[in-house]
């Protein structure tokens, strides 16, 4: 009775049986693709030639540059400029570090490279050869990330991930750790996927992949610890911008800056540890990954016409 009343049910609702086996499709393959990666990893290089390209790479502070660097070295070109005439392009940004506190914050707001600078630096300095396409992941997406990359980078595709390290993904924290505040967005280059983990440049290393899809997956916000907040708060400070552009406004960064310095003056001279330890202010960085290839190549065409990945509903 009860197998007569499912077949009716598949019967009548046709879409539900539709959506069912294309869920245990895309679970399958996930088995299937997982199985492959457990037995040989996807890689554009191997541990040893991502050691010497990493020597071989300029030293820069700007995570930006040095991906796109290295991107250009896994497709052979050359950049036509130095990594010092780069550093002094439109594409890169400096903090302002002796500005007053609005102005700093918002040179936080902008410091480093966007996606869009990441494309505009690739054009220039590959001379028009490399270009790309960024993928958005956040807000979240509906992709297992490690056959995602692993697909592209079986076709000699190269990914350029930009990653919010102040997500913190950490679920055991240690007390030294725990007052500490990691740099916030970098660059790596992706050059191999393996069943265990998401392989890296500049360092090199190994990220679990459910840690690095939370960290593509961040909001575009960057934090500023309290410290450096106050050893720029003085009298007379301009703060109509940080109160009336929308997304501050939004964020009440001023607000935050309010209870930091009240927090400082009823607690400091008690020795009572103070509970803001950062305030969050808007970036102009977006969670991602930038997909590479020789302009005029089949790669380069089925990055283009790719569709965005699905969002997570």
């Amino acid at each position: 009775m009860s197998r007569k009343k499912v077949t009716a049910t598949q019967d009548q609702d046709p879409a539900h049986w539709k959506v069912y086996k294309n869920e245990l499709k895309e679970d399958l393959d996930k088995l299937e693709g997982f199985l492959r990666l457990k037995a040989e990893p996807v890689a554009l290089w191997n541990e040893r030639q991502a050691r010497e390209k990493q020597a071989r790479s300029p030293k820069c502070e700007e995570s930006g540059l040095v991906g796109v660097w290295q991107v250009m070295l896994s497709l052979g070109v050359t950049p036509k400029l130095t990594i010092e005439d780069a550093l002094n392009m439109p594409f890169y940004r400096k903090k302002d570090d002796t500005s007053p506190l609005p102005e700093y914050l918002f040179s936080c707001s902008r410091h480093g490279m966007t996606h869009q600078d990441i494309l505009k630096a690739m054009d220039t300095l590959s001379n028009g050869r490399i270009s790309g396409r960024f993928f958005e992941f956040y807000p979240q997406r509906r992709v297992d990330i490690r056959y995602w990359l692993a697909g592209w980078i079986k076709r000699g595709v190269v990914p350029l991930a930009t990653l919010n390290y102040q997500k913190q993904v950490r679920t055991h924290v240690s007390e030294a750790e725990r007052g500490t505040l990691p740099n916030g967005w970098h660059h790596h280059m992706v050059y191999a996927v393996s069943y265990d983990g998401i392989h890296l440049s500049n360092p090199i290393s190994k990220m679990k992949a459910e840690h690095f899809k939370q960290r593509i997956e961040s909001e575009s916000v960057v934090l500023i610890p309290r410290a450096e907040v106050l050893g720029r708060l003085q009298d007379d400070l301009d703060y109509d911008q940080l109160k009336t552009v929308p997304e501050w406004r939004q964020m009440n960064v001023f607000g935050q800056i309010e209870v930091v310095e009240r927090e400082e003056e009823r607690f400091n001279s008690l020795s009572i540890p103070c509970g803001m330890k950062h305030i969050a202010i808007p970036s102009s960085m977006i969670g991602g990954i930038t997909l590479f290839a020789h302009k005029d190549t089949e790669n380069y065409k089925a990055i283009m016409s790719s569709e965005e990945v699905f969002l997570k509903i």
